[in-house]
């Protein structure tokens, strides 16, 4: 039997289960820093608010997969800028439909003139040609500094 994932918005109720996920996805390929699940869960507060965007996968009354981004005044241009912050889900095609609803989101406000999805080293190259046909279409390099690396 073919287990059914409920694609929603999500609600205050889900902040523990979403910052169980953005704990997991962090492990993945993990950077010597201590993580702050308390930090996390305070910017998921945030990110709830009606000007950010935060869906879940539900999977039998579980969360599943999460996608999360922050909407700010750009530092280099006229209006908004979109920051992806957690996109990662448990289940292999989880994510994506969540990814979906962020490029349909994005495309129905206009004042969200750029928005910015980082891809971490060890991607998947079918990720990114995904978020190429989804709307995501400009790569870009990005180099960190990572202390202790």
């Amino acid at each position: 039997m073919m287990t059914r994932m409920i694609f929603r918005p999500a609600t205050v109720a889900d902040i523990e289960e979403i910052a169980d996920l953005a704990v997991e996805s962090v492990m993945q390929d993990p950077i010597p820093v201590r993580i702050s699940r308390e930090a996390m869960i305070e910017t998921i507060k945030t990110v709830l608010g009606p000007a950010h965007f935060m869906w879940v996968t539900e999977i039998e009354g579980r969360v599943m997969a999460a996608v999360a981004a922050c909407v700010q005044p750009s530092f280099w241009y006229e209006r908004l800028q979109c920051s992806v912050l957690l996109y990662y889900g448990r289940i292999p095609g989880s994510c994506a439909p969540l990814l979906r609803q962020l490029a349909k989101w994005i495309r129905g406000r206009p004042a969200i003139k750029v928005a910015v999805i980082e891809l971490e080293p060890k991607a998947d190259p079918r990720l990114s040609n995904f978020l190429g046909r989804i709307g995501f279409s400009r790569r870009s390099i990005n180099h960190s500094y990572v202390r202790g690396m």
